[in-house]
């Protein structure tokens, strides 16, 4: 028995020594982020030198609180009585995380009998704001749950260098909980502007109930807790800020938060503030959403947004009344028309929303086509079109042609891109183009090889290189389609891989820094962690030799772009980091010298290869691009048969 326990102390002992030098090597990845101390607090309902503390701080797991006076605390949000009553007083809190790293922030804690002034970070969305010192401006309006971060503009603004900036394709939100005394009013005020070029302008500010309604996790969850929003559509000076003022009833929250979002427009916020509201009643807020019916044109239905009312009444601009909370309106003809909803409240204060509407009986392109079988630069069009009345055909070599089914012949072989835009009843228009590939032969084709093929949404320009792509795309009508690329792959077990071994992220970035073309920058794909592929299957000819050539530019030097053309579909990259002469790969590249700091300089690799198979996997990653300093761009990606 000795002989065994000492055999075991030794092994363990030993184990343990191994161990020790071989976990931070074994794919481990060191935690960079350090803590960031923060916390809000408030007075309690009861009484108000009791005040409940609120952390707010990042990347921690520990926390030490210091009230003075000797006085401390290690839980995460605690209570304190401050005995002396009325007064200032400095509160420290350091947040640590597993590693020892800590951060300390220390705040002036007012204690007042009466209401609690509510403190809103970073809000004029300016650098270094924050109370530390520290803060890009909007490090505190962040919800990934219910949208992406803002962006930050530098013009215009109204105060300061910086202001919120939500781009027109409505994906960004700007979410910020704060304390506040329950049962209180409080006057909220920002300033606005938006572009003009929008059919349905509006940003909506509103407040949220976390304390009754959270957590927030979802745009739902925002809508379903909001106690009270004002919706702004002031789009007459669009250089101009305007001043907005919401009024609202914190009822039984001690916790709430600002929420804004914005409608199919370029919108701008700055320098959020908040005070105490006199006593009485806060109006109500008037919005409401508006669909055209896809059975009548000239039918609307008008979905009632408003909060704290009891009672409507809409304008609907033609004559026309309602007093339903969420009326449907037949116009008479299509034109242009003003829309009104007054809300009203159960004491008798109104707030009045209005919004243009501009009747447009809706049209949809599309279009099919087949080559003729005894001329292979004969194509025949056939109009898929709904709701149109007029067609015009562009087919992409100079001519054009007016009516419902063409058939133009091609004087060269080449790529042409051919537009169809279809004209509805009231003038309304949409737009659809294809590609087509006018040759004898095969040819090879590696789709979206400039990024830039979708101009609605375009996010979409990376899916083509996802090795999971997404089921759908936006054409550039703006329609939800089938994604063309879908069918084509989808790598599911190589996707896993990559997450487990590197990031969760491994399609492209879609950028608009690309390369250069007639002295105008194009948009690219970009890789901005270790994790990001370029993916892509592509049918060749089997024996074929072909040359290859993509256009990248790394951002620091070091930064190498490894180029790999598949013979088959891999799950997990160990062959190829095993060996550049894995049976998998029929060519390898090293791209070692594209590094340039002029953004305009993007450098062409050129290769040749034979493909061994009928079907080539185009693979592209920079293990060295792991964040923003080190990036790399891609674009103009190519194949051509060298016969």
């Amino acid at each position: 028995m000795f002989l065994c326990l000492t055999i075991i102390t030794f092994t363990f002992s030993n184990c343990e020594k191994a161990f020790e030098f071989e976990l931070p090597e074994s794919n481990s990845k060191p935690d960079t982020i350090l803590p960031t101390a923060n916390f809000s607090y408030a007075s309690t309902l009861e009484d108000f030198k009791t005040v409940k503390f609120t952390n707010l701080s990042v990347e921690s797991t520990t926390y030490e609180w210091d009230f003075g006076g000797g006085k401390t605390s290690n839980e995460q949000d605690p209570l304190f009585t401050f005995d002396s009553g009325e007064g200032t007083y400095p509160v420290s809190l350091t947040a640590s995380d597993g590693r020892g790293e800590s951060s300390t922030i220390t705040i002036e804690v007012m204690v007042v009998e009466g209401p609690f002034q509510p403190i809103i970070l970073e809000p004029g969305f300016e650098d270094n704001s924050l109370p530390d010192g520290s803060g890009d401006g909007r490090d505190s309006w962040r919800n990934s749950d219910i949208g992406g971060v803002i962006q930050i503009t530098g013009s215009p603004v109204t105060f300061g260098d910086q202001g919120a900036k939500l781009p027109a394709d409505q994906s960004r939100i700007g979410y910020q909980e704060f304390a506040v005394e329950p049962n209180t009013n409080y006057d909220l005020r920002f300033w606005y502007t938006m572009l003009d070029d929008s059919s349905d302008p509006f940003v909506t500010v509103s407040i949220i109930g976390v304390t009754q309604s959270g957590p927030i996790d979802s745009r739902d969850a925002a809508a379903a807790g909001t106690i009270a929003s004002v919706t702004v559509n002031d789009v007459s000076e669009p250089a101009t800020y305007l001043e907005q003022q919401l009024s609202f009833n914190s009822a039984d929250n001690n916790t709430v938060a600002i929420y804004f979002f914005n409608g199919p427009v370029e919108a701008r916020l700055d320098n959020f503030t908040i005070e105490v509201g006199a006593e009485g009643s806060v109006p109500p807020s008037a919005g409401f959403n508006l669909e055209q019916s896809e059975s009548n044109y000239l039918e609307y239905a008008f979905t009632n947004a408003s909060t704290n009312a009891t009672s409507y009444e809409w304008d609907f601009g033609d004559g026309n009344m309602s007093t339903e909370e969420s009326p449907t309106h037949i116009y008479a003809a299509a034109a242009e028309y003003t829309v009104t909803l007054t809300a009203t409240s159960d004491v008798g204060l109104s707030t009045s929303l209005s919004k243009t509407i501009n009747i447009l009986a809706p049209v949809t392109a599309g279009f099919t086509f087949q080559v003729d079988p005894d001329d292979y630069r004969t194509y025949d069009f056939m109009d898929a079109s709904e709701g149109a009345v007029m067609l015009l055909w562009e087919f992409g070599d100079g001519y054009q042609f007016t009516g419902m089914n063409p058939s133009h012949t091609y004087e060269e072989d080449g790529e042409y891109t051919v537009t169809m835009t279809a004209y509805s009843v009231t003038g309304n228009t949409d737009v659809t183009t294809e590609k087509l590939l006018i040759a004898q032969g095969f040819v090879v084709q590696v789709l979206n090889g400039t990024f830039q093929e979708f101009t609605e949404n375009t996010s979409d320009n990376a899916d083509a290189w996802d090795m999971t792509p997404n089921s759908t795309v936006v054409d550039n009508g703006g329609n939800t389609i089938p994604s063309p690329y879908r069918e084509l792959w989808n790598n599911t077990e190589l996707n896993s891989y990559i997450d487990a071994t590197y990031c969760t992220n491994e399609q492209p970035n879609s950028t608009s820094d690309g390369a250069f073309e007639n002295g105008s920058k194009t948009r690219g794909g970009k890789f901005s962690a270790n994790c990001r592929r370029l993916y892509q299957v592509v049918q060749v000819e089997q024996g074929a030799e072909y040359t290859f050539s993509i256009d990248t530019r790394s951002e620091a030097e070091g930064v190498n772009t490894e180029v790999f053309l598949l013979n088959t579909e891999i799950t997990t990259e160990d062959g190829i980091n095993a060996s550049t002469s894995d049976p998998a790969i029929d060519a390898y590249f090293d791209i070692t010298n594209d590094f340039n700091t002029d953004k305009s300089m993007f450098t062409t690799s050129t290769f040749t290869f034979t493909a061994s198979t009928n079907k080539i996997v185009i693979y592209v990653r920079a293990l060295n691009a792991v964040d923003s300093s080190t990036e790399v761009f891609l674009d103009n990606v190519k194949i051509v048969d060298n016969e």
